[in-house]
């Protein structure tokens, strides 16, 4: 089915963030839809852009990441010719996530382990940007999905494009976004392609097993020798091969037990 994609107006996005522990948390909290629907199909809290794209609903979760993989291409699938631009606004992100993705934003909403305060500042930072924007992108329920499809599709992949994106969300996939795709050094797909083949190769060696720190010590990297060598100018086979080199060599990298 083809749609236009919706946007919130600046005086609603404004006031939506400023009230929203008071006036709209509770509606999250209490998984009040009809309100929540009331509130974002007013025509003064939302516009439709002409962009369109084709709506496939997502999968619903009973445990976290259960179908991570199928979701992200649906999205991606949905939403791959979208621009760069669009794809880093705020109010397009909380717009699609409270109109055609509701039922999947409240779903992984339920499934916040967290309890009390922890979990209302969960459930706000996967509502609006509550930080800064790249790493709000990675906070995000449905641009979360979209960025980690971006950067680590691999077109040249002879038969599965999404075969580094299978292996990043087989571990903890949103705190490793968080770390790795939040950074400034993630600035093209060069870098992380590269990066993540170098993480992959070494897991596959059993030289590795993959925990956050190999993917913030992997930017880490990368970061020392960027003040000499400008990282865009790096290809994807120097980026594999700086990381390959170095990474086992840093601090809190996971080996695997000598038997």
């Amino acid at each position: 089915m083809t749609n236009n994609i919706k946007y919130l107006t600046d005086v609603f996005l404004e006031d939506f963030k400023l009230n929203f522990k008071s006036n709209y948390l509770p509606l999250y909290k209490t998984n009040n839809i009809t309100e929540i629907l009331k509130t974002f199909s007013n025509p003064e809290n939302i516009l439709e852009s002409s962009t369109v794209f084709e709506y496939v609903p997502l999968k619903q979760e009973r445990v976290d990441g259960e179908f991570i993989k199928e979701n992200i291409r649906i999205l991606w699938n949905s939403l791959k010719h979208i621009s760069i631009s669009e794809a880093e606004s705020e109010k397009m992100w909380v717009a699609l996530a409270n109109t055609y993705y509701l039922d999947y934003h409240l779903n992984q909403l339920s499934l916040i382990s967290t309890q009390d305060k922890a979990k209302d500042r969960s459930i706000e930072s996967r509502t609006i940007f509550t930080q800064g924007q790249k790493r709000s992108l990675t906070i995000n329920n449905l641009s979360l999905l979209w960025w980690i499809a971006y950067y680590t599709i691999d077109v040249e992949h002879p038969s599965n494009p999404f075969h580094l994106t299978d292996f990043f969300v087989d571990s903890a996939f949103r705190g490793n976004a968080l770390v790795w795709l939040s950074s400034n050094i993630i600035s093209n797909k060069n870098i992380s392609l590269g990066i993540l083949e170098a993480i992959k190769e070494l897991v596959e060696q059993d030289k590795m097993i993959v925990n956050r720190y190999s993917y913030s010590n992997a930017n880490k990297i990368l970061n020392q020798i960027g003040g000499v060598r400008l990282l865009d100018m790096l290809s994807r086979e120097e980026v594999k091969g700086i990381i390959s080199e170095h990474l086992l060599d840093t601090e809190k990298i996971r080996v695997p037990q000598m038997q």
